[in-house]
């Protein structure tokens, strides 16, 4: 499967909101990115493609198990990266955290379905 560095930002941001709330709508994912709904309907669709997430009754976003399996990996990924980033420079939060995603977007799809499938099989 292979996510771009925005389809990763939204995964993520759905990953981290249901963390802390039992029912995550296209609204709260648009609130917490600070972007318009539209926005969030057509990337959702994109996710839903890729079979991470699905919509149920009344607009409700859930990460489907490979979407939790993908969604737990990239967070991890992306914190390791943030923790050792190889740069130097005055860069931003905002902007390490865009290099760490598209990074983590440019990994080869069969490398990430492989590492998925042995680190999280539980």
């Amino acid at each position: 499967m292979t996510l771009t560095d925005t389809n990763l930002r939204y995964l993520l941001a759905i990953y981290h909101l249901a963390k802390t709330m039992p029912e995550v709508t296209p609204l709260a994912v648009a609130q917490a990115m600070g972007v318009t709904k539209p926005s969030v309907t057509s990337i959702l669709s994109c996710l839903m493609k890729h079979d991470v997430i699905v919509r149920k009754r009344y607009g409700k976003v859930y990460l489907t198990d490979r979407g939790m399996l993908y969604a737990r990996y990239y967070d991890d990924l992306l914190q390791k990266i943030l923790q050792n980033f190889p740069l130097e420079g005055d860069f931003t939060p905002a902007e390490k955290e865009a290099a760490a995603l598209a990074m983590s977007a440019a990994l080869p799809a069969r490398e990430v379905d492989a590492r998925c499938a042995v680190l999280y099989d539980d």
